[in-house]
């Protein structure tokens, strides 16, 4: 489907922001690889608008260019847009690039982290990049249990090819990954295309259900445990899946499954081999995501190889 340009506005960031950090996340975030493109300080992405027609539009991102903590944003649809559709778009890029997340309670535990000073230089900045709609990270996630990193990716690529709506900008076609209303409509047979086996299909399936009338803005703000609890009643959904959710979807980053490898990785690779990650989780506290994602963002830009969980999860 063609489009055109239906709005033009400018988004506010909680400062410290630095949008070329967030677009170097993004180009280096593999569960989303392909799914956008960033070029001349800028990224295009498509959004599955959440009505029962499969629609997409596309958002541009850019430099705000007034001196100010924030983005520009331009959105193309395929028809007119409705305000309601317009402010949607506005909060789904806040929530993409974490632009309303203050950042200022974790800088300052980290001022006084000598092993994090040189990770902070490297990402000054940064917000966390989370994943476009809660529909996409859940499948993700869900998608990676007992499943390499790489071929969960893929297979969610090909889930949005096969049933994402798509849209063409300036020559370029973009596929949004589908919405709940889509989702909810295919059965077994469907998702078991883009599984490992029946019981991933079963998983997902749970998932989707499960989630796609939940009160999102409830997700975001409710106290933590209960979320977290809500999450673990799914089906399928065990700790790491919870808790991956909670950070990379809804940017909760109160808590982490700490026990995980790739976690002990990144505290070896700052602090030194044997430290506890029990000790900086202590230092962090309710930081502890954010220690994480700007410890791996960092050293990965920084070429410095950290491991990914890729060993089997267990499921509820």
């Amino acid at each position: 489907m063609s489009s055109s340009l239906q709005h033009t506005t400018k988004l506010p960031a909680v400062s410290p922001f630095d949008l070329r950090q967030s677009l170097r996340a993004l180009s280096g975030f593999a569960p989303c690889a392909g799914e956008q493109v960033v070029a001349d300080g800028a990224v295009r992405k498509a959004f599955a608008l959440p009505t029962p027609a499969a629609e997409a539009i596309v958002v541009e991102v850019g430099p705000r260019g007034d001196g100010r903590a924030g983005v520009s944003l331009a959105v193309f649809g395929g028809r007119a847009l409705a305000d309601d559709e317009l402010r949607w778009a506005e909060r789904r890029v806040t929530d993409w690039l974490g632009l309303a997340d203050d950042m200022t309670g974790f800088l300052a535990v980290a001022a006084d982290d000598p092993a994090i000073r040189p990770v902070l230089a490297e990402v000054a900045g940064l917000h966390q990049v989370r994943f476009a709609s809660l529909a996409e990270g859940a499948c993700y996630f869900v998608l990676t249990q007992r499943t390499a990193q790489r071929v969960a990716g893929l297979r969610k690529r090909r889930l949005a090819a096969a049933h994402g709506p798509s849209l063409t900008v300036g020559g370029q076609r973009f596929v949004a990954f589908p919405a709940f209303p889509t989702l909810t409509g295919l059965g077994p047979d469907q998702l078991g295309r883009f599984t490992g086996n029946a019981r991933q299909t079963d998983y997902l399936l749970a998932a989707i259900h499960a989630l796609a009338g939940a009160d999102e803005q409830w997700l975001a703000t409710a106290p933590y445990d209960e979320v977290l609890a809500e999450l673990r009643r799914i089906r399928g959904v065990g700790d790491f899946t919870a808790s991956a959710i909670m950070l990379r979807v809804l940017g909760r980053p109160d808590r982490l499954p700490i026990g995980m490898p790739q976690f002990a990785d990144v505290a070896a690779r700052l602090y030194g081999p044997g430290t506890s990650i029990d000790a900086v989780a202590e230092r962090y506290g309710r930081y502890l995501g954010w220690w994480a994602y700007y410890a791996k963002t960092a050293l990965a830009s920084m070429g410095v190889p950290t491991t990914h969980a890729t060993r089997p999860h267990r499921a509820a």
